[in-house]
């Protein structure tokens, strides 16, 4: 009895408290203004083989299979459903209802091209899910309960918007050429955003450099790190550490800063060696590449402009176009440069008949 008493205790311990443990370990805290990751989408966008997978009905991508990090487990979704758990992680709910429209068709857009019922690869982190809600990873996703911990008792009110949001929107995708686009977006560009080529090395027609005015309201449009001088060169030489710099006239070590037309710093060199944009974000913890640097007595300031990669759909861009009268479909096409908004049903018709 006393073995089989620990056998039990064993499997308990296996099959509830390890995950849990595990999952806690590695959770990011979310917040809508994180930066979104570097979202890498299927190729060029394409949706499905014809020739040898078969797209039957909507049926076939209304059910989503969600990766529930913080719970360890495949969860199957309605489409929708889902996608109003993931409006509510990546935007503020008290934005205007155009943008939170604009946040579910780019939303859906991700979703539909993982989906493994209509081509997708799925999460390559967890074979045979579509997709997690790691936002480092896929997209952010809260459940009901999460949300009524994070708006109170605003939570009615939020929570109706954001359905409303998907509702009008429901099947909605965003195309370029007859495939699904990859829908990058980010929180503050810094008033213009990035060509896809200058952050990821892929030339996309759709994710051109365009201005984004009115983020300046944005509480982290600008914010700034500042660091002991010593500091600065201990991480510099962390990452470097042949790097001739000291701390006496230390600005003076920080040459050559290239830009792209947005402001984002591409490369620089430092005490002879040369450093990305994104090394220098990652080194210091900064909102995006776009910085500059100064002195304030003994330290250096990192001046920063914007909040995440740049690419895409800013979304207090998109707020700010709402709050100027845009619908979704103007801010969507005006962020994604040459793009379609159309119904996943008739796309996937256009699919087939070429096929």
């Amino acid at each position: 009895m006393k073995y089989i008493a620990y056998g039990v205790i064993l499997i308990i311990f296996a099959t509830l408290v390890l995950p849990t443990i595990i999952v806690i370990g590695f959770i990011p805290v979310r917040s809508s203004t994180v930066q979104h990751s570097s979202v890498k989408l299927i190729k060029d966008g394409k949706m499905a083989d014809f020739k040898t997978a078969e797209v039957k009905t909507s049926n076939d991508y209304n059910t989503i299979n969600v990766f529930v990090v913080d719970q360890n487990k495949e969860v199957k979704m309605n489409l929708e459903d889902y996608l109003v758990g993931v409006v509510a992680a990546e935007m503020p709910a008290d934005f205007e209802m155009e943008a939170l429209k604009a946040q579910a068709v780019a939303a859906r857009t991700y979703a539909l091209s993982k989906e493994i019922s209509v081509g997708g690869k799925g999460c390559d982190l967890h074979p045979g899910s579509d997709v997690c809600t790691d936002y480092k990873h896929c997209q952010a996703w809260i459940s009901d309960d999460v949300m009524r911990s994070r708006w109170g008792d605003k939570y009615n009110l939020y929570r109706d918007k954001i359905v409303k949001a998907v509702n009008d929107t429901k099947d909605l995708v965003i195309v370029y050429n007859d495939a699904l686009i990859e829908p990058a977006y980010h929180a503050i560009s810094g008033g213009e955003t990035e060509d896809a080529k200058n952050v990821w090395q892929e030339n996309l027609p759709y994710l051109k450099s365009v201005p984004s005015p009115g983020e300046e309201v944005a509480q982290k449009f600008k914010t700034t790190v500042t660091v002991s001088s010593d500091e600065f060169v201990n991480r510099i030489k962390s990452r470097a550490p042949k790097a001739k710099i000291s701390t006496k006239n230390l600005l003076g070590y920080i040459k050559n800063i290239k830009r792209t037309e947005a402001g984002h710093v591409l490369s620089l060199n430092i005490g002879g060696i040369d450093f990305t944009g994104t090394d220098i974000q990652d080194l210091f913890q900064l909102n995006s590449t776009n910085f500059s640097f100064s002195m304030r007595g003994n330290n250096v300031v990192i001046n920063v402009i914007g909040y995440g990669h740049g690419v895409g759909m800013s979304q207090y861009g998109a707020n700010a176009m709402a709050k100027g009268g845009k619908n979704f479909e103007d801010i969507l096409k005006h962020y994604y440069t040459g793009v379609e908004i159309m119904r996943i049903d008739d796309l996937l018709k256009i699919k087939s008949a070429k096929a």
